[in-house]
């Protein structure tokens, strides 16, 4: 229990009377005083004993247990006052503030005799995977207004932070109204890849020799060979890197995070498109394989299996992942490819491993501009000038490397980083 600021304004007009008592003391003055007190104190015990205590509230939380990464969630509860008094009631939640930015958390209300009052504030969570709200707080004022009672109601609810869900609707949309695809954007062309047959070009060296049309290289006495163009209602696989590079912050989030929202995203416009979306999750070893599908079902799986995922400081094992997507599937399939390349090592186990997958699917890899590294470019530290230019040397060499390859490759900074997938997802299923 504690006192009340009315009490301690009561209390603080009876020092007055103290003053009078000693400058005139008299028989009067200190029984005035002595009254004016002890009533006041009267009063509070009184306030105590009539007001209920905190414990007899009743506290039950509102499922709400789907909450969205980096994004405003509501967290709601109800409080139900069962004694015959009108009363404030302040509440406070247990929330970790390591991992919430909270808003509106000032709840104080007044509640009506027998009556239920739903009290509700908002969350930002900086954090993905599964975090429990314990307590309830609940400060009551007295009838009186002189005293407040204080009880933690034990009602955990486990909350699951998914990735962003509030840009889904607002990709759907666009993506019907063909808004997506920024002006100037340009998309990838997948020279080669594919089923359907688009167009013919002329031979270069290191196109596949099978691809050559023999009829009309006869008849134009020059080697032409087909292109293709991705073939419609085929898997779209979303392979996502949880290891190292990924694990670093870019604008207050991880480059993890921003892969996540966007293999989500574009799982539910691949659905949304009739065609069927698959998810593959690894650092040194693979940790979540969904096999394509589509419906409500599949999307709800593909969102269990990235809820909960944290970037590692493993290095990434590439060959490993593409020959189990490579075994698991069969059908020929387009594959994004969520990932970074920090140092030369990894650019070189990539490519390697690219090879791989290249027979067996159509890879597109997605990387995130690394704006902090293009700033030190600038340093006024000539060093420092140096050995991030030498970074971005080694990048662009593996973009060289990837083009040399005939695979696909998008980098895009983090805030594009969904709406670059989506595009060139569209732009190959010829919207």
């Amino acid at each position: 229990m504690s006192v009340t600021r009315r009490f301690v304004v009561l209390a603080a007009i009876g020092i007055p009377l103290l003053f009078v008592a000693a400058l005139f003391p008299s028989p009067l003055s200190a029984f005035v005083f002595w009254l004016y007190n002890l009533t006041i104190f009267g009063l509070l015990i009184i306030d105590f004993i009539l007001s209920p205590s905190a414990s007899v509230f009743t506290v039950q939380r509102i499922d709400s247990d789907k909450l969205s990464h980096q994004a405003l969630n509501q967290i709601s509860f109800t409080i139900y006052n069962p004694s015959p008094y009108l009363l404030q009631v302040q509440a406070l939640d247990t929330v970790d503030a390591r991992h919430f930015r909270v808003s509106g958390e000032n709840l104080k209300y007044t509640i009506a005799p027998s009556d239920t009052r739903i009290f509700s504030y908002s969350v930002t969570p900086s954090k993905r995977g599964a975090f429990t709200f314990p307590h309830i707080h609940l400060r009551v004022r007295g009838v009186l207004g002189l005293c407040s009672k204080y009880f933690s109601h034990h009602c955990p609810m486990e909350f699951k932070v998914y990735p962003n869900l509030k840009d889904l609707g607002r990709f759907r949309i666009m993506t019907q109204k063909n808004r997506l695809l920024p002006k100037g954007e340009k998309a990838v062309r997948l020279f080669g890849s594919g089923t359907e047959f688009e167009s013919l070009r002329t031979y270069v060296e290191g196109d596949d020799y099978r691809k050559i049309n023999w009829p009309v290289t006869a008849r134009e006495m020059r080697l032409i060979v087909n292109d293709y163009q991705i073939e419609k209602n085929q898997p779209i696989f979303m392979m996502i890197d949880a290891g190292r590079p990924m694990s670093y912050n870019i604008k207050g989030y991880q480059k993890l995070d921003y892969a996540i929202n966007a293999a989500l995203v574009l799982s539910d416009i691949v659905n949304q498109k009739g065609d069927q979306s698959g998810l593959l999750v690894f650092d040194k070893e693979v940790h979540s394989l969904i096999m394509p599908g589509k419906g409500d079902v599949h999307r709800n799986n593909l969102m269990e299996a990235l809820y909960h995922i944290q970037g590692t400081r493993d290095t990434s094992d590439y060959q490993t992942a593409f020959l189990t997507l490579c075994q698991r599937q069969k059908r020929r399939s387009l594959v994004f490819i969520f990932t970074d390349c920090e140092t030369l090592e990894e650019a070189r186990a990539l490519t390697t491993g690219m090879a791989q997958l290249k027979r067996r699917h159509v890879p597109i890899i997605v990387f995130m501009k690394n704006d902090g590294l293009i700033a030190l470019t600038d340093h006024t530290d000539r060093h420092v000038q140096e050995v991030a230019q030498s970074f971005l040397t080694e990048r662009r060499q593996l973009f060289r490397t990837l083009n040399a390859m005939s695979v696909a490759n998008i980098e895009t900074a983090a805030e594009k980083f969904s709406t670059a997938a989506v595009n060139q997802y569209l732009s190959l299923r010829k919207v």
